[in-house]
Formats: structure tokens, sequence, C-alpha cells
């Protein structure tokens, strides 16, 4: 019998983390979310439902997308297998655009950065106790960064932003509708490139 060696639990941040360069990007672009039709789209979370966001963090998260369809993933496509999505939750939510009055400057947790801050591919991917704890110590670096950079759990070739609620003023957001009635081509492209179906 071959026995498999398992990765050791992830690491805490180094004990000379807030004495680190952190890598990071500088985000212009816009950035894209779906929520609920009934509330804004700029809402930082401390509810703990999320994988950087949590009662006792210090700050709330506003959780984006690089594109629509991340966002449209992340959203729509959290329950695993599922390969379709109701046209009632599509008019529940209005999808939203996300500007920023400057760059945003992310602390990027992709690709050979990971190393860089002695960190793996389970702080987007591996179990949120971990994923919080090093949020937590981004937030409280001394450069101040504005949130962090990170590969879909859902689409591995697509990146999200989780915010901190320390740019809120500098944010806006402009309602683009839902996808059924306001964007059918850019849905029925969505629904094509992750072989989903409308019921």
């Amino acid at each position: 019998m071959v026995i498999t060696p398992q990765p050791s639990p992830h690491p805490d941040p180094p004990s000379d983390f807030d004495q680190r360069q952190l890598p990071t990007i500088s985000i212009t672009e816009p950035l894209y979310r779906f929520h609920a039709n009934q509330y804004q789209a700029i809402y930082f979370s401390t509810k703990g439902n999320g994988r950087f966001d949590g009662r006792n963090q210090g700050y709330g998260i506003c959780y984006t997308g690089i594109d629509v369809y991340v966002a449209f993933i992340e959203t729509f496509g959290r329950t695993l297998g599922n390969k379709a999505v109701a046209s009632a939750d599509l008019r529940s939510r209005t999808l939203s655009k996300i500007t920023a009055n400057r760059p945003l400057i992310l602390v990027n947790i992709t690709g050979r950065n990971l190393v860089k801050i002695g960190a793996d591919s389970r702080l987007s991917s591996g179990d949120y106790e971990t994923s919080r704890t090093w949020a937590k110590a981004i937030f409280n670096h001394p450069s101040q960064p504005d949130g962090i950079y990170y590969r879909s759990r859902h689409d591995d070739q697509r990146f999200c932003c989780g915010l901190f609620d320390r740019v809120k003023d500098h944010l806006t957001e402009i309602g683009q509708g839902n996808l059924i009635d306001n964007h059918p081509e850019l849905l029925a492209d969505i629904l094509n490139h992750y072989d989903y179906g409308l019921i």
C-alpha cells in the first residue's frame, strides 16, 4: 500500500510580515458585481460568509470580479456540479460596474507572488480561516493596501478583487440591469462558455 503524503497545514503569515514589501497590482479598469436588486453593489461584508471577511477581522470586504464572466460564476456557480441557472435567479440580481477615482493598489496573491509572501494557492482555494488570517495581516500591513487580487476558485483562469472598506469613498457603482432583460447576448456567451443551461 502506497501512502501519499498530505500537505502540511498552511502556515500563518511570517513574524516579519509587516516588514516585507508586498507584491501589488494596480487596477484601473472597472470591476463587476452581481447583487440582489434591493441592495447596493458597494457592500463591505463583515458577516464571515466570504473568504476574507469575518466578524472579528476589523474591516469589511467588497467582493468583485475583473470581468462579468468571473462575477457570474462566483455568484451563480457556487454549487459544484450544477449546470444550469434559473431565469428567476438572474432577474433577482443586478449587474453593476464599480469604478474608482484613483488606481486601486491590491496585494497580488497569484502566481510567483505566493512564494514571495510565504504562502500557496490555498489562500484562494483552501479553508476560510487560513484565508482570513492572511487577509487580516494584509489589511494591517503598514503599506495600507486597498485590497486583495486573487484567482477565482470556480474559474482559476480569471481573477477577483476583495476591496477593503478603507476605499469606499473612492468607489462609484453604475447599475447595468440584469443579464436576461438587459444583456441577452452577453448572457448567451457566458452560458456557452461555462456550458450552462437556462431554466
